[in-house]
């Protein structure tokens, strides 16, 4: 039997997530929220999460999170008037998580995004507008001119 590598409890059921860019063998509760790789030990009639999880990021791949997410979440709050601790009960998030969101160190998986929209009344994505790259050339080179941001 396996623990889970976040919170420590024996597991059955292993799922693979990657957290900030590192993956991570995980028991289903902190699997919520998460990019899902992989389950292993699943009953061969259960639907993946991970297929799941695939289908719902190829819908919204045009959306990005804005620049100042943390700065709006915590202002949005606050202006609520509702304290991080009573905000992470309501939402069903981890307090820690939710204040380093806040504060820019961690990134919110598309789920916890809808969440907090949905709770404080703020939109924290936009829509990526791919524009014609005018400095490529016709054999498929790139120049430096590609990586200047306008």
């Amino acid at each position: 039997m396996e623990e889970c590598e976040l919170c420590g409890r024996r597991i059955n059921e292993v799922y693979t997530i990657s957290l900030e860019n590192v993956d991570l063998r995980v028991c289903s509760s902190c699997s919520k929220g998460k990019k899902v790789l992989g389950v292993e030990g699943q009953a061969p009639n259960q639907k993946s999460r991970a297929n799941l999880s695939s289908t719902m990021q190829k819908k919204d791949e045009s959306e990005t999170l804005i620049e100042n997410f943390g700065s709006v979440i915590r202002n949005a709050r606050e202006a609520m008037q509702i304290p991080l601790k009573v905000f992470a009960e309501m939402i069903n998030e981890k307090e820690g998580y939710l204040m380093r969101i806040e504060l820019e160190k961690a990134l919110p998986s598309d789920i916890l995004v809808k969440k907090l929209e949905n709770a404080l009344h703020i939109k924290l994505t936009i829509v990526k507008k791919d524009e014609p790259n005018m400095h490529s050339r016709k054999n498929g080179d790139v120049t430096l001119g590609d990586f200047v941001v306008r």
